[in-house]
């Protein structure tokens, strides 16, 4: 008879650790020896001079010793612990029983029987992908798959917005979605583990195995994955060191990443909260008891702002219903920017009217099919070209000051921003190089940033390098306002509503098209003077277009 016997080869794997600038002190155990340890979960409590992080499993396992002392010393690549991890099952014919065993074996051995055989068996194996460099923190917007689903490398797993920009984030290969690590509102940065994959493959022989090897290590630096053959290295999928959620913020506020999440939930600040772990590391049960201690006692708090106290908190429940709805993470941005631009900047408008009834009968007679664009041009093209000329003509507009106040930076290209109204809230693409471009190449760049904002597809590029501003309110009304500088840059123009109105030529009154204008200036670097031969300019040219040419 022929009896089937299982063999479960199980092999030590060394955790190492992560890529970590600096060293650090290891201040806690999270796992007990023995103790099963699923991938992603945390190890070990790692202290720096700046922040604190918990390491976690870079795959199942079962710890088996520490390599590493509490209050020890490591470092990139410091052995951690030594785990018990499995390697593959063989299945063998044999004139015996049925029994199930389980071989320890050291990862040489493995490699060495893998070599001589013909093939080597490969089942699938459970990956994480974690989030790549964004320049930043971001916010989970919207999961672009759902679990079982298979995806192929460069499809979009989810949608991240920053303060800047959204941006999806593509699978570094091909798999099945096992599940996500992550929660649609949840910050997130660089290192953290996104969604766990499927990866499965068939019998490979030697050489395709080798060459599987290699395909992973293009991958190692976004997947967390157990090797077919184990080699010591550091583990590529740490949870990342950060200044926005270390442990450390000012030296007094100590705890780790899971409870900083549970704060950031529930709206706690952890400096109000006292720790009561071990060298007083604030935990989840102390941030839970602080919540339900203040539910007995609410707390008024006025947070001040540059010296100015901020509006009390009120509780508008008391006169009828509420709702309340978190801010996007461009909407709170915008926030933050907006205050700190009208509190640092001495703020000058200047109101004017500019004529642009030729400017519309000569929109009104182009045609969109003679300039080879999609749609004719609206009044906004010839605003961006009438401006980035002014600029060029008046460099001090096109500068910008020195953060200590005593240099002013003069810029040598022309960039100008436009305010895009979204459902997320207000962001400012910007037209690279606008002073080089025609009116129906503005057409097309203004339209495809616009587009792109509304889909949330706008990337950090679109948004950076502004020199000046462009707000216009279009057709929705107004007859002026007073626009806020888009710090670093020194003025911005406001555009109302144009209306048509009755217009003294020395003899009787004319009809004509006026649009009001609103420019606003850093007073720091332009006086009254410069914003009167700036504003002259850009009314010529929109009266005569044909001033353009000169």
């Amino acid at each position: 008879m022929c009896f089937l016997l299982l063999v479960l080869i199980m092999a030590l794997e060394i955790i190492y650790m992560p890529d970590v600038e600096g060293s650090g002190e290891v201040v806690e155990y999270l796992v007990e020896l023995g103790e099963t340890v699923e991938e992603g979960e945390p190890l070990i409590v790692v202290e720096s001079d700046k922040a604190s992080m918990e390491v976690p499993a870079p795959f199942s396992c079962i710890l088996k010793s520490w390599e590493i002392e509490l209050e020890g010393s490591v470092e990139t690549g410091s052995a951690l612990a030594q785990c018990e991890v499995i390697v593959s099952e063989l299945a063998m014919s044999d004139a015996a029983p049925v029994v199930e065993a389980q071989i320890s074996v050291e990862p040489e051995a493995v490699a060495e029987k893998a070599t001589t055989s013909n093939a080597t068996p490969v089942t699938e194996s459970i990956v994480s992908i974690d989030m790549p460099d964004a320049g930043g923190d971001g916010d989970v917007v919207e999961f672009s798959l759902q679990p079982g689903d298979h995806f192929l490398e460069g499809d979009p797993i989810l949608l991240v917005e920053s303060d800047k920009a959204a941006m999806e984030v593509p699978a570094p290969f091909s798999g099945t979605l096992v599940e996500y690590l992550v929660e649609t509102g949840q910050t997130i940065s660089e290192g953290t583990p996104l969604v766990t994959a499927s990866v499965s493959s068939g019998i490979q022989t030697a050489n395709d195995a080798e060459k599987s090897v290699q395909s992973t290590d293009k991958v190692k630096g976004s997947v967390s994955s157990i090797s077919d053959t184990p080699q010591p290295s550091p583990s590529p999928s740490p949870m990342a060191l950060l200044s926005s959620d270390s442990s450390k913020t000012d030296g007094s506020v100590y705890s780790g990443p899971a409870s900083r999440k549970l704060a950031r939930q529930l709206g706690v600040n952890l400096e109000d909260v006292k720790g009561t772990g071990p060298r007083g590391r604030i935990l989840k049960e102390d941030i839970k008891a602080f919540v339900k201690s203040n539910l007995k006692t609410p707390k008024q708090e006025v947070v001040s702002v540059a010296g100015i106290p901020s509006i009390p908190e009120q509780d508008f429940s008391r006169f009828g219903g509420v709702e309340s709805k978190n801010l996007s993470g461009m909407a709170k941005a915008t926030a933050a920017h907006m205050s700190r631009c009208w509190l640092n900047i001495p703020h000058v408008t200047l109101f004017d009217e500019s004529d642009i009834t030729d400017l519309e009968c000569y929109r009104a007679s182009l045609s969109a099919e003679a300039l080879g664009i999609d749609k004719k041009p609206t009044i906004l093209p010839f605003l961006v070209l009438v401006i980035a000329k002014a600029l060029r003509k008046y460099p001090l507009f096109n500068s910008a000051l020195h953060p200590d106040g005593k240099q002013i930076i003069y810029k040598e290209y022309i960039n100008i921003g436009v305010a895009v109204d979204t459902p997320a809230g207000l962001v400012v693409p910007v037209i690279k190089d606008a002073d080089k471009k025609s009116i129906s190449e503005l057409s097309e760049t203004i339209a495809d940033l616009a587009s792109k904002a509304r889909d949330r597809k706008l990337t950090a590029e679109d948004m950076q390098g502004g020199c000046f501003t462009i707000s216009s309110l279009g057709a929705t009304g107004g007859t002026g306002f007073t626009p806020i500088i888009n710090a670093p840059e020194v003025a911005i123009l406001g555009v109302a509503k144009a209306t048509m109105k009755p217009v003294w030529d020395g003899e009787i009154f004319q009809p004509r098209k006026l649009l009001p204008l609103c420019l606003s200036f850093d007073h720091r670097v332009i006086n009254g003077g410069d914003a009167g031969r700036f504003m002259a300019t850009v009314n010529q040219s929109l009266s005569d277009i044909r001033h353009l040419l000169l």
